[in-house]
């Protein structure tokens, strides 16, 4: 990461922890489905995981002994915060959509294929019980799509279908990642494609874990 990226994002990080302090706690436990921790916090599950959130000073941190919160990636606190500060409480309704199908989607999904879908396919094309092992790791529920595909909540209220198609002698591996149609509301479209990227990545990791 470069020296301006990370100024970037340490200044999308400060913006959103004072986003995520003008929202009332209560609201947030009630839209989000995080559950409620001493007097001035939140638990949240992400990515398969669970973090505390202290409010309203929006400082992320493990809730998980056996996690290093060092490890946690300043574009998933981000993430976290934006999560809390504009999930509206909508369910996930099962159907899926393309990041392309999102408000400017295709503006984003070139980076989005390359940095999520590409690493995928690249990786598990011809170990698809590597992938499957991964997801379930997660949480992932089965789907009926593609070779292997689950269902992962990122977020309580959020949502993405990761779908894999083994190569064979014809065709190359592919992977594919789509959206609740209810994601929109949750994050922007940008926080969305990061969001994937990132659940992505965490499924990579824990492939061989």
């Amino acid at each position: 990461m470069t020296q301006e990226d990370l100024k970037k994002y340490r200044d999308a990080l400060e913006h959103s922890k004072r986003e995520f302090a003008k929202r009332s706690l209560s609201k947030i436990i009630e839209l989000s489905g995080a559950e409620p921790y001493d007097e001035s916090g939140l638990v949240l599950r992400y990515g398969g995981r669970l973090y505390q959130v202290q409010y309203p000073e929006g400082e992320v941190s493990s809730y998980e002994q056996d996690e290093n919160t060092d490890g946690l990636e300043i574009t998933d606190r981000i993430l976290i915060l934006q999560y809390l500060t504009e999930v509206c409480g909508v369910p996930p309704n099962g159907r899926w959509i393309s990041l392309r199908e999102l408000p400017a989607g295709s503006n984003h999904f070139a980076s989005f294929k390359t940095d999520a879908m590409k690493p995928l396919a690249e990786r598990f094309g011809s170990s698809p019980d590597k992938f499957e092992h991964a997801c379930l790791k997660l949480g992932g529920k089965k789907l009926a799509m593609g070779d292997r595909a689950f269902a992962i909540s990122a977020f309580p209220k959020l949502e993405l279908a990761f779908i894999l198609w083994q190569a064979d002698e014809e065709w190359p591996a592919q992977a594919n990642i789509l959206f609740d149609a209810t994601a929109g509301m949750h994050l922007n479209t940008e926080g969305l494609g990061v969001l994937g990227s990132n659940i992505a990545k965490r499924i990579l990791d824990l492939a061989d874990a």
